[in-house]
């Protein structure tokens, strides 16, 4: 019909979608400072869930996934607990939860032959689930890398049934339950195949970083992104293979991603002196991987220091020393037209540096996934503080904000990854997830799995009106608030009073409350007057 907007057996007029998409977009405003990134301080550990059925076997012929696990294994600090497990249709800990040291990365590099034992089937809610369970002192990440959807033996339950069932408990039963335990999942779709729409849900419902990866470069970058939203790190910018240290500086890291054929590389001090894998720096460690060099330098000598060979210009250079940039917790997924708050500041000793350079500037840029500066703002000083906001562009899906602080010959970067997704694709998803996408059965991307039960006279479905259906996804933001609570308590303490005096935030909030109002009349306006019979289901 013309002039509306159909979704399987109802409709919703332009009016009824621009008051969900408005009393969305409200919510999300008020949400965004609160929906951030666990705070850095809270000692989190690692918990990786590799997907070993036998799709894998296509899908991942030269075993990327355990160069990514040997990756992630290099990357992590001394002393992180740190765990890996498998599955397939059973879940197998091949790699038990433990201190990261250089005996458990030796354990992790040995795990090539536990990730070629391919199963049948796909059980993800139960890998996700024995994954959680271990106790924590602090927060529990599960970086969660699959290449299909949910698929159980049929010894479980008639199919699609059973597999649909399982989807459900994991995304409206486990996610806000893990969400509300502190484990945040980072779920890296490995192919086409996947369900897509589960990993985006997934991730965000639990504040992780959503990624699809299509190719072995983008498959070691989303590890790499991961853990930098775990473990945030200071870089200096590597520019055609040179890079500058300062004074001060500890110790520089350099991770060097490169074709599988590449030669050496060289690595050459600011002396003129020349260092290869055999002949490293003094008390330097240089691990060399088929994908990657790793290379870490205690001691550094200051001045510009250069690289000779090809790398890929994802490549980076981290520093660690007395003076670091601090950035307040940010969200995982961002949304286009939205303000991004930020909030930085230069660190002496952990503190904030309050006799930082009066030269020092800080700006903000986000990067889109050709790492095209897309929007950049130049942040306001305050006092030991730098504060301002970003508005995001329109893009979709994987994007990196990225901050750069520089002032009297100290220069720092960071680099954050983050999700664009529209809200128009987060209202279809909630659609989706409350079965208002259409028809029972489940989509070739799976992306459609709810299921009517109100059945009429003549035994014809009846559903639901849209109203009661969106009621339905407003009654269960509690869950979601108790989540964002939780994960943006921090920086709110830290903004509280700047809420009481912001008039922007208060017009908002009663913004959201005068829509729920319209939506309830108009909800009411449009109860249909000729009755509809039902039979109450037994129960």
């Amino acid at each position: 019909m013309a002039g509306s907007w159909m979704t399987g057996s109802w409709k919703v007029s332009p009016t009824g979608r621009g008051v969900y998409c408005l009393l969305l977009a409200s919510l999300l405003w008020l949400a965004a400072d609160s929906g951030v990134a666990q705070p850095v301080e809270e000692n989190p550990d690692v918990r990786v869930i590799i997907d070993v059925s036998g799709s894998m076997r296509s899908n991942d012929p030269d075993q990327l996934a355990a160069s990514a696990l040997e990756l992630l294994a290099a990357l992590l600090p001394d002393g992180t607990p740190a765990g890996v497990w498998t599955f397939g249709e059973r879940v197998d800990t091949p790699l038990p939860l433990d201190p990261v040291d250089d005996g458990w990365r030796e354990r992790a590099m040995a795990l090539r032959p536990a990730l070629v034992e391919y199963q049948q089937h796909t059980d993800i809610e139960a890998a996700v689930r024995e994954a959680a369970e271990s106790p924590a002192n602090g927060w529990r990440h599960l970086v969660l890398l699959t290449d299909g959807m949910i698929d159980l033996s049929p010894a479980r339950g008639t199919k699609p049934e059973v597999d649909l069932a399982s989807r459900r408990t994991l995304l409206e039963e486990l996610a806000p339950a893990l969400a509300r335990r502190g484990v945040v999942v980072h779920a890296i779709a490995f192919s086409d195949a996947a369900d897509l729409a589960l990993v985006e849900r997934l991730s965000r419902m639990t504040g992780g970083l959503p990624a699809m990866v299509h190719s072995p470069e983008s498959l070691l970058g989303a590890f790499v992104d991961i853990v930098e939203r775990i473990f945030p790190a200071d870089q200096v910018p590597l520019v055609e293979g040179r890079f500058s240290i300062e004074p001060g500086v500890e110790a520089f890291s350099a991770l060097l991603f490169h074709a599988p054929d590449a030669a050496p590389l060289t690595l050459v001090a600011p002396d003129g002196t020349r260092h290869d894998p055999q002949s490293p720096p003094p008390g330097a460690r240089w691990q060399v991987e088929p994908r990657f060099d790793l290379l870490r330098v205690p001691d550094p000598a200051p001045g510009e220091w250069r690289l000779e060979g090809e790398i890929a210009d994802d490549s980076r250079i981290g520093v660690r020393g007395a003076v670091s940039l601090q950035l307040a917790p940010l969200p995982a997924v961002i949304h286009p037209g939205l303000a991004l708050p930020l909030e930085a500041w230069l660190a002496r000793g952990g503190e904030p540096w309050e006799a930082a350079p009066e030269d020092l500037a800080i700006g903000a840029a986000l990067l889109d996934g050709e790492d095209t500066p897309r929007v950049e703002v130049e942040m306001e000083r305050q006092g030991d503080r730098f504060v301002g906001e970003l508005t995001v562009p329109e893009l979709s899906g994987a994007a990196r904000l990225r901050l750069h602080a520089q002032g009297q010959g100290i220069v720092r970067q960071r680099y954050l990854a983050v999700n664009v997704q529209s809200l128009l694709s987060l209202m279809d998803d909630a659609e989706e997830g409350l079965g208002l996408a259409g028809g029972a059965g489940l989509s070739a991307s799976g992306e459609r799995f709810h299921e009517d039960l109100a059945t009429g006279r003549e035994g014809e479905a009846v559903p639901d009106s849209a109203a009661d259906r969106f009621i339905e996804f407003i009654n269960d933001l509690p869950a979601q608030a108790a989540a964002l609570w939780r994960e943006g308590r921090p920086w709110l303490e830290r903004r509280g009073a700047a809420f009481a005096g912001d008039p922007r935030q208060w017009a908002v909030a009663g913004l959201v409350v005068l829509t729920l109002l319209i939506l309830l009349a108009w909800r009411h306006r449009r109860r249909p007057r000729r009755a509809i019979h039902r039979e109450d289901p037994y129960v």
